[in-house]
C-alpha cells in the first residue's frame, strides 16, 4: 500500500469515531496549496474549519496567535461573536501553546500555521511551525493541540 492510497478520513479516525484534534492537526499540518480543499471537504462532513498563520518571536508570537485565532474563527464562522465561544477558543489556544513557553521561542523568529475546528458544541485548536536559531541553518518544529469538548454555546444545536 502507498501513502496515496490514504484518505483523510483514515487518518481522523480513531477506533472508528472521528477526532476533531485530528482535523484540527490536519489543518494546521497541511500544504498551503491545499487549504481551501480540505476546508470545503471538511464542511461537507458537517465540520467548521479555518486556517490562519502567525509569525514572530516571543510574547509577540504569543499574541498574534490568540489575536489571529480569534479573528479568524469569528469571521470564518466556526464560533459566534458570544463571551462564552470566545472565552473557550481562547483555553483552546492556551493548552496548544504549552510547549511554546520555551527560553528559545525569545531569541527565535517563529513561522506558525494554525487549524481551528469545531462540530457540535466542541472545538480544537492545532498550532504547527518551525522556529528558526539565530545563526545557524536549522529550524526546530513545534507543534500543540487544545480541545475543549461541550463548550461552545453558539453551536449547541448541531
Amino acid at each position: 500500500m502507498d501513502l496515496s492510497d490514504f484518505k483523510i478520513k483514515d487518518f481522523i479516525n480513531i477506533e472508528g469515531e472521528e477526532s476533531l484534534g485530528k482535523v484540527a492537526t490536519i489543518l494546521a499540518i497541511v500544504d498551503d496549496q491545499y487549504d481551501d480543499d480540505i476546508i470545503e471537504s471538511l464542511k461537507k462532513e458537517g465540520y467548521k474549519a479555518v486556517i490562519t498563520r502567525a509569525g514572530g518571536k516571543g510574547e509577540e508570537l504569543k499574541n498574534k496567535i490568540l489575536r489571529n485565532c480569534l479573528g479568524a474563527a469569528i469571521k470564518g464562522g466556526v464560533i459566534t461573536e458570544s463571551i462564552q465561544d470566545q472565552r473557550v477558543l481562547t483555553r483552546c489556544v492556551e493548552r496548544a501553546m504549552v510547549d511554546f513557553n520555551t527560553p528559545m521561542l525569545s531569541i527565535s523568529g517563529a513561522g506558525i500555521k494554525i487549524g481551528i475546528a469545531s462540530k457540535g458544541p466542541h472545538l480544537a485548536v492545532a498550532l504547527y511551525g518551525k522556529l528558526g536559531i539565530p545563526g545557524l541553518d536549522v529550524d526546530h518544529e513545534i507543534s500543540g493541540m487544545g480541545i475543549h469538548y461541550y463548550g461552545l454555546a453558539g453551536n449547541r444545536d448541531e
